[in-house]
């Protein structure tokens, strides 16, 4: 029987009893169906998890006790960027969600010349909801560690302090495949624009700036299919996957 995961952005000590905020609250005993007595996992997005058990359920208050640390690490080798150009909303959730099963350690949402313009208002309750779905993902696939969600920024903002470590550009007239490619170095960055893509503006800037262009094949990919595609390939070749 698979028992149910719950990220908590508390301090989690073994004997604890906890008072679970409303929303979990409101998850395990509407959402899940659990009852007093039910065994579930918490963690904190810090490292390891903790057993866990549903120690008092009422309308006033859920109160869950903290059990056993686990130590358990289900991080990748590779040190994996994504960096999504911000696209329609169920497009972004969709890559958001993948990128963390697939084991990214950093997400930076940037905006692009195609993305459709958002006012800072909408910007910051998007940011909100992507912090959600990483955290809703990790309790699904067994992630212990949060990605980083980076701040919201322009894409030439990001070229002009990219990280050091490989950067790779998806761009379907790219004339070099990802897989002729030899990894450099632990750190990988994979870059993907929203819908209609990079401007070709956008693309000599990158390519300015060190990133390499690299196709995977014949056909077009949507945004959300690209940035699925392309982890899951980084992660075979050169991280945890296969």
């Amino acid at each position: 029987m698979r028992i149910s995961r719950l990220y908590l952005d508390l301090p989690l000590t073994p004997g604890d009893a906890l008072t679970l905020p409303s929303a979990a609250a409101h998850y395990l005993v509407h959402v899940l169906r659990l009852g007093q007595g039910d065994a579930l996992t918490l963690f904190n997005g810090q490292s390891g998890e903790y057993a866990a058990q549903l120690s008092s359920v009422s309308k006033k208050a859920v109160v869950v006790s903290v059990g056993d640390y686990r130590p358990l690490d289900c991080e990748s080798t590779l040190a994996l960027t994504l960096v999504q150009g911000i696209a329609r909303n169920e497009h972004m959730d969709y890559a958001m969600q993948k990128a963390v099963e697939l084991g990214v350690q950093q997400i930076a949402p940037v905006i692009t010349a195609r993305t459709q313009r958002i006012d800072a208002a909408r910007l910051q309750s998007r940011a909100q909801h992507w912090a959600s779905i990483i955290e809703s993902a990790c309790a699904q696939c067994g992630r212990n560690r949060l990605p980083v969600l980076l701040p919201v920024q322009t894409f030439p903002a990001w070229l002009a302090q990219a990280p050091q470590g490989q950067r790779l550009l998806l761009e379907p007239s790219a004339t070099l495949s990802l897989h002729s490619l030899t990894l450099d170095g632990p750190s990988l960055s994979v870059l993907i624009g929203p819908e209609g893509g990079f401007t070709d503006a956008e693309l000599a800037a990158a390519l300015a700036a060190g990133c390499l262009g690299v196709r995977l094949g014949p056909r077009v990919l949507r945004t959300e299919t690209a940035a699925l595609a392309m982890l899951a390939i980084c992660q075979a070749r050169w991280g945890d996957l296969g």
